[in-house]
C-alpha cells in the first residue's frame, strides 16, 4: 500500500459570516497571508445573510450539505455580538447557537464571536484606516470595549468628512481595508477574553495559521 504524501493534502477551511461578501471576505484577507502551506480558506454559504443564520431549518440543512460536498476540514463561524462581554445574555445566545451548529459538522467548527463587531478589528489598526481614507484619527485602547457608538458607527463618524475618493466608510469597504490591515497590530490591540488574539491563537494551535 502506498503511503500518502501528507505535504500534498490540503486542509480546507470554510468561512461563514453574517455578510459573506464583506465580513467573511475581510477575515479571509486578514488570515490568508499567515496560512500554513497546506491551508486553503474559502467563503461558503454565500446565499445566507444576517438573521438567516438563526433560521435552524434553513441554515443547518445547507450547512450540513456544504460541509460534506466541499469536504471541509473546519468551518470558521463569524458572529457579531453587537454588544460587550458584560452583556451575558447576548453571549449565551451566541454560544448556544454555535453549540448547535457545531454538532451538525461533527465538532469541526471554530467560533469567532466578534466583540462588538468586525469594525472593531479596523479600530485595532487605526493607522491603516487613516491611510485608506486620508485621515488623522487617533484611537487608543482596546476596541473590544467601544460602545456608544459601536465601532461601525464610529468609523462612519470618523470618515464623514471624506468628500472625495472612497467617501464615508461603508461595510462594502471592509474587504479592501482588511487587505491592508497589519495582523500583528490587530493581534496586539484586540486582546482579552473572546478577542481576535485568542481566536488567532486557536488557529495557530490547530496549525491553520503561523506567526511569531
Amino acid at each position: 500500500m502506498k503511503q500518502k504524501n501528507t505535504k500534498s493534502i490540503r486542509i480546507k477551511i470554510g468561512v461563514v459570516g453574517e455578510d459573506p461578501s464583506n465580513d467573511s471576505e475581510a477575515l479571509c484577507h486578514l488570515l490568508r497571508p499567515l496560512a500554513c502551506d497546506n491551508v486553503q480558506f474559502k467563503v461558503v454559504l454565500r446565499n445566507l445573510r444576517g438573521s438567516q443564520l438563526d433560521n435552524e431549518r434553513m441554515f443547518l440543512g445547507e450547512l450540513d450539505t456544504q460541509f460534506s460536498s466541499e469536504e471541509l476540514d473546519y468551518i470558521i463561524f463569524i458572529r457579531d455580538l453587537n454588544g460587550v462581554l458584560s452583556e451575558k445574555g447576548k453571549v449565551q445566545i451566541r454560544d448556544k447557537w454555535f453549540s448547535q451548529v457545531n454538532k451538525t459538522i461533527e465538532g469541526k467548527g471554530i467560533f469567532f464571536l466578534v466583540i462588538a463587531e468586525m469594525e472593531a478589528l479596523i479600530l485595532a489598526d487605526i493607522e491603516t484606516f487613516n491611510r485608506f481614507y486620508g485621515l488623522k484619527v487617533q484611537f487608543v485602547g482596546n476596541p473590544m470595549t467601544v460602545t456608544q457608538p459601536h465601532p461601525k458607527e464610529r468609523l462612519k463618524q470618523y470618515s464623514a468628512q471624506v468628500k472625495q475618493g472612497k467617501g464615508k466608510y461603508e461595510e462594502k469597504h471592509a474587504p479592501d481595508i482588511f487587505k491592508e490591515i497589519a495582523f500583528k497590530t490587530v493581534y496586539k490591540n484586540h486582546k482579552g477574553d473572546r478577542s481576535f488574539q485568542t481566536f488567532a491563537d486557536e488557529l495557530k494551535d490547530k496549525n491553520i495559521i503561523q506567526f511569531d
